[in-house]
């Protein structure tokens, strides 16, 4: 039996390793994602697992970040907030492919910081699930 991937708002994967996700619980509803989830970092060095969770508030943020990398700036979502933050900085871009440093700090005293060389495309990729949950928590996002 094949055990069915779990609701993931990004899913951030290097084309040569490495990666950095935030991966949601199953709900008690049907197809709806919990707002309570993981965050995993993975590359060479380390392995790691930080609970965490997504309010339907933070999508916007996200989104935002998306846009500011696209653009070519460093962007950090959910700084200085409850849960680990997570920056992304665009070390440099070429023509089929990106190179990026995510950062990933807690509140306490942890961060790390992961260099992955991205395909083009990648944040276009990020877009999907975060539509995705848009759709899903439709009725939890504030209204504009």
């Amino acid at each position: 039996m094949n055990e069915r991937e779990r609701f993931a708002l990004l899913r951030i994967i290097g084309k040569y390793g490495g990666s950095v996700v935030v991966e949601l619980n199953d709900s008690y509803a049907p197809g709806i994602p919990d707002v309570k989830g993981q965050l995993l970092v993975h590359n060479d060095f380390v392995s790691g697992v930080h609970d965490t969770y997504v309010e339907p508030e933070d999508l916007a943020d996200w989104a935002h970040v998306l846009d500011e990398v696209a653009a070519g700036h460093d962007a950090v979502w959910r700084e200085a907030a409850r849960v680990a933050e997570i920056g992304i900085r665009l070390d440099w871009r070429e023509d089929d492919h990106d190179r990026i440093t995510v950062t990933i700090a807690d509140q306490q005293t942890t961060r790390l910081a992961i260099s992955l060389d991205m395909d083009r495309g990648w944040i276009d990729e990020q877009r999907v699930p975060l539509d995705r949950l848009r759709t899903v928590w439709a009725h939890l996002l504030p209204a504009d």
